[in-house]
């Protein structure tokens, strides 16, 4: 009977672990920042019962310059140092390092999951990890609610490139 006690003991301590341990899963699989199906960009397509395109995209028959991926926040051990456009960093304004975009190109940021959008400056290089395309500051990443996440997976949408002043 003491063997049945101890069975019994030992298949409910690990099943209420199991169950932890599924819920714990669950949770982490639900909040994972995951990469949607590869689209063009929202605010890139176009369809004939939309409004008269805007002067600036009027004036280029070419589709608007957009890519996505992960992208990541940087702030306090880089606040007030230069970057390399010479530009001192303030990890509350909205700038970003971008590998190739030139200096002073305007972004327009993303989130899918919220919808939430900020535009932000190109005023340093970076990322330093292959897997993301672009850092943005502190600011920027509280504006558009990716703090937490750390990484977030981003549309971004370029929107003013000054050419002749990158690399």
């Amino acid at each position: 009977m003491q063997a049945a006690n101890k069975a019994a003991k030992f298949d409910k301590k690990y099943t209420a672990t199991g169950a932890l341990l599924m819920a714990f899963v669950l949770l982490i699989s639900f909040s994972v920042d995951r990469a949607p199906a590869a689209t063009a960009h929202p605010a890139a397509q176009t369809s004939s019962d939309e409004a008269a395109p805007s002067a600036a995209s009027a004036a280029s028959d070419k589709a608007t310059p957009s890519f996505s991926g992960n992208i990541s926040w940087y702030g306090m051990p880089f606040h007030g140092k230069k970057t390399a456009s010479g530009e001192i960093f303030d990890m509350y304004k909205s700038s970003a390092a971008h590998r190739h975009l030139p200096f002073g190109t305007k972004v327009l940021v993303e989130d899918p999951r919220t919808g939430n959008t900020v535009m932000v400056k190109v005023n340093d290089r970076g990322p330093y990890v292959k897997t993301r395309v672009m850092d943005i500051s502190k600011g920027a990443a509280t504006k558009l609610g990716t703090v937490g996440r750390g990484v977030s997976y981003v549309d971004c949408l370029i929107v003013t490139a000054k050419p002749g002043t990158g690399t």
